[in-house]
């Protein structure tokens, strides 16, 4: 579980984002859109000769702006064997500016915990450090269960000013260090943008990588709508628990 929550903590964090990779562009199957709507396709409503007509998806939206703050959120996930899955996830971005790496960073507190049938499996803190006037994230600290690591960004790559369905490309490299400084693993992310539903897209934050020689595998699907709310929602985390692919919604 520290490869899961090591990766998940950047990858709540856009752009600081993701530790994916597992799912590939999972928000296309069916999460919510942003404005409540279903996902995938939807037929459109009668037009003037009183035909049905298709509806188009939203194709393309404006890149919030960056960090994505989302409100405290639980997401749930069962297995084939009756088992049950509970994430909870809370971010607070307290006040004022720190030192990090010779930078002056703003900071987001993350707190994840994962449940199975009621019973709690773990639990994590991390601060994230990020520069912004430009967004930059640089890296962050955290435990799981008591146990610290660190991991810094290496390369970030913004996201385009419009995100477009069709679209991809890379966000960033990281490095992951243990209490002693020595380098214990790397992590690649990238996104793909799919579609949602006429109000709505989905941008999928994909990643690979290693930690302590194993193979990391997460998926973080946002969606964006148009609807009048600049700040994307959380549609799903997908993830693998005891050699078990996991989809949170």
């Amino acid at each position: 579980m520290k490869i899961f929550a090591a990766c998940l903590a950047i990858a709540l964090f856009p752009v600081i984002t993701a530790c994916s990779g597992g799912g590939g562009g999972g928000g296309g199957s069916g999460a919510a859109g942003a404005d409540g709507s279903s996902g995938g396709s939807s037929s459109g409503s009668s037009g003037g000769s009183g035909s049905p007509q298709p509806t188009q998806n939203l194709e393309s939206i404006s890149t919030p702006p960056q960090p994505w703050i989302f409100p405290a959120t639980t997401l749930t996930a069962s297995d084939g064997d009756g088992n049950t899955y509970s994430l909870s996830i809370s971010n607070v971005t307290p006040s004022g500016t720190v030192q990090y790496d010779g930078h002056t960073a703003d900071k987001a507190v993350l707190a994840l915990g994962l449940s199975e049938n009621g019973a709690v499996i773990f639990l994590q803190d991390a601060t994230v450090f990020y520069a912004t006037d430009p967004f930059q994230p640089l890296g962050l600290a955290g435990s799981v269960n008591t146990a610290p690591y660190t991991a810094v960004v290496t390369s970030f790559a913004p996201f385009p000013e419009t995100l477009t369905v069709g679209s991809s490309g890379p966000i960033l490299s990281a490095t992951y260090s243990d209490p002693s400084g020595d380098v214990v693993g790397e992590l690649s992310e990238s996104y793909t943008v799919t579609a949602d539903s006429p109000t709505a897209l989905f941008v999928n934050i994909d990643s690979s990588g290693t930690f302590n020689g194993t193979a990391l595998a997460q998926t973080i699907t946002y969606a964006l709508s148009d609807t009048g709310s600049a700040k994307p929602a959380l549609a799903q985390v997908q993830l693998t628990v005891n050699g078990t692919t996991l989809t949170f919604h």
